[in-house]
């Protein structure tokens, strides 16, 4: 198993495209969205074992005496047996990949109904990537961002990039010179700091990575309340899967 943990950048931000795609991926190593590297640079974002920490106490999980890698697995699989049972989905005698699998499907079925795409007698993995690509250009029109001659790869590129530049500009960040890599975590660690001062936080010697921690441990329900990030923009619902529900 990864040992990644959740990206917040990539819950909270709209760009919720540059996410796993929980669509065709999912056929390909099962997306754990709990503990699953979301990015292919490792290093480019700050992670939370308080986020993990904070998830398997809303879902009733004991964390005492056990290691991350283990609890971010059980966060996992209790998200996908919440899941299912939200979808009316039987989880008797079945194994978490097996649940996993219906539960996507199910999610990719609903979504292509809503996008009126026919299901009947499609794949499931073809239907997967059929529905997210369907996705894919939806937001790239809404965001006026020109589709044609452009395959699922640039799309996702290009919806990235229009909400870092969007964020980086909100923010008052120079992107001159930098990767969007680079700027993704700049505009991060940007927004750890200002949801630490508006919570009151002493800043003083701590790193991004510390105030991030400190947030969510101390101080989630007010930034939740306020809408304050690694929150923001969140319907906080319990969904294994994460991002497909933030690409609404």
């Amino acid at each position: 198993m990864k040992k990644g943990l959740v990206v917040i950048l990539a819950l909270s931000m709209a760009f919720a495209i540059q996410a796993p795609a929980v669509f065709a991926e999912f056929y390909h190593g099962h997306v754990q969205g709990v503990h699953q590297d979301h990015h292919r640079d490792k290093g480019a974002f700050h992670k939370s074992e308080a986020f993990i920490k904070m998830q398997a106490k809303e879902l009733g999980i004991e964390t005492e005496g056990k290691n991350l890698e283990t609890l971010a697995k059980e966060v996992y699989e209790a998200k996908v047996k919440q899941a299912a049972q939200e979808l009316g989905i039987k989880t008797e005698g079945k194994g978490i990949d097996e649940l996993a699998k219906e539960v996507h499907h199910e999610k990719v079925k609903q979504k292509a109904k809503e996008l009126g795409i026919e299901t009947e007698g499609k794949d499931p993995e073809a239907l997967a990537k059929e529905v997210y690509e369907a996705q894919l250009k939806r937001k790239a029109n809404e965001l006026g961002i020109s589709t044609e001659g452009k395959d699922v790869e640039s799309l996702k590129k290009a919806i990235f990039e229009h909400y870092i530049n969007k964020e980086a500009k909100k923010l008052n960040i120079k992107t001159e010179g930098k990767d969007y890599y680079s700027l993704a975590k700049e505009i991060q660690e940007k927004k750890i700091m200002q949801s630490a001062e508006k919570l009151g936080i002493d800043t003083k010697g701590k790193n991004a990575q510390q105030l991030l921690n400190e947030i969510i441990t101390d101080h989630a329900d007010e930034a939740k309340e306020k809408g304050l990030f690694p929150f923001e923009g969140m319907k906080m619902k319990h969904t294994f899967h994460g991002v497909f529900d933030y690409m609404e």
